[in-house]
């Protein structure tokens, strides 16, 4: 989602890639029998690895005889190519992590992926949010570590207070409180779009909305026309900048939004100069920060995109959490550490990190109140789709967030969307993507 795409960054990609297929071999110890688990993940903080090594411990106790032995990659070079590279040899890993969507589905048609519904203890689905269990024909592949919600609008509590403003329920009463705070002379919304993703994400949460998750999903597949009828909720881009929600003489001005950094936006919002500001559930972090530097000089509320009248309740979100591969000559215990590592136990360690989980309980786990508010949309959202980029090939998403960004800075009228991803598609087709 974040832009780290650096040249000099690649070139490090490239080499560890090369590393991995070159010696992965030889650092790997020798052939898995049952008793040895190959865990590979990325978790790679001191403290993100304590964690881990305490869970490995525990199990390793529990379990006399077998051993995890933990495989850690750089997140980007695994993200990349890593993912796919850990299947090419003889030494796989026999459980191993990873991001909801387009690379989860990969593996599972890649037969990488294993059913884990037999091998589960009673009852242990049942601790999660149901949103965060999806199963595919039937199976279920994937056990969810954390939730990272793509789309919270983060407003200024004082300000709405003054101005006797509450969290709207509706698409209609949202517009409507940001036409109320433009009058007041204050800046509804500090959005900046220039790497297309925020503002891409967040047309993906209009058509989840609309659409709900396998429809707004169809529209990504490759080759697949597309329909205007299914782009009519992405009117709501060009409401919202015709309303003016995206500018104020003398603190923004109209269409700045398409060269404004994320960044810029954020520090917009947090120095005091708009009333909201729409990113996702890691911007908790830098309110922590503020607030411990004595820099946030109001108080923070935050609310769920709202739906449009008749419309699904949806988040769009990425999960991340893990898959057994089918070669373990152990699947049994491999299931048995996940179902440990997901454990409130360990979980609610995690969630002193910052992680958002997807337990039912996840809300005893910290004290944070704006945390809290998180969890509480997580479990009561019966729809989560996809941010695209994680949800989608790469080359599907970068057209529809290029789309939304042209739309919402008046280079592509919405009459015409359908006509111009339908060619990108086509485009992309021809490259063989």
């Amino acid at each position: 989602m974040r832009d780290a795409r650096k040249l000099k960054r690649w070139f490090g990609v490239a080499f560890v890639a090369m590393a991995f297929v070159l010696t992965g071999h030889r650092l790997a110890l020798t052939q898995p029998g049952p008793n040895h688990l190959k865990f590979a993940h990325t978790f790679t903080t001191e403290s993100e690895r304590a964690i881990l090594d305490a869970a490995v411990a525990e199990f390793e106790r529990g379990h006399p005889g077998v051993k995890i032995e933990q495989i850690i990659s750089n997140s980007e070079v695994y993200n990349t190519v890593g993912w796919r590279l850990q299947f090419q040899g003889r030494n796989q890993p026999d459980l191993y992590f990873h991001w909801h969507g387009f690379k989860v589905e990969y593996c599972i048609q890649r037969g990488w992926a294993m059913d884990l519904t037999p091998h589960l203890a009673p009852g242990f689905l049942e601790q999660f949010v149901s949103s965060a269990i999806q199963k595919q024909n039937g199976a279920l592949y994937f056990l969810p570590q954390s939730i990272d919600i793509s789309n919270l609008v983060w407003y200024d509590r004082d300000r709405f207070a003054r101005l006797h403003l509450h969290e709207p329920g509706t698409l209609g009463e949202w517009l409507k409180l940001c036409a109320r705070l433009r009058q007041n002379g204050i800046l509804p919304l500090a959005q900046g779009n220039r790497d297309l993703w925020p503002m891409g994400n967040f047309g993906a949460e209009l058509l989840g909305q609309s659409l709900g998750e396998e429809k707004s999903g169809r529209l990504f597949q490759p080759r697949n026309p597309i329909n205007l009828e299914y782009l009519r909720r992405l009117q709501t881009l060009i409401e919202m900048r015709d309303l003016g929600c995206f500018d104020l003489p003398g603190v923004l001005e109209r269409g700045a939004i398409g060269g404004l950094g994320d960044i810029d936006a954020k520090v917009l919002f947090l120095s005091g100069r708009s009333a909201q500001h729409i990113v996702g559930s890691w911007f908790l972090a830098d309110v922590q920060d503020a607030r411990s530097k004595n820099e946030l000089k109001f108080s923070i509320g935050l609310f769920p995109v709202p739906p449009g009248d008749g419309e699904a309740d949806a988040l769009t979100a990425v999960t991340t959490g893990f898959l057994v591969n089918p070669t373990t000559r152990n699947p049994k215990a491999a299931v048995e550490f996940l179902e440990l590592l997901l454990s409130k136990k360990y979980q609610s360690e995690f969630a002193k990190l910052g992680n958002l989980s997807a337990r039912r309980d996840a809300v005893e786990f910290t004290s944070d109140p704006l945390a809290q508010r998180m969890l509480e949309i997580l479990a009561t959202t019966p729809v989560i789709v996809p941010p695209p980029d994680t949800g989608y090939r790469p080359e599907q998403a970068a057209v529809f967030y290029e789309m939304c960004g042209k739309i919402l800075t008046g280079k592509l009228e919405l009459q015409h969307a359908a006509e111009y991803w339908t060619k990108e598609k086509k485009n992309l087709a021809r490259k063989g993507l």
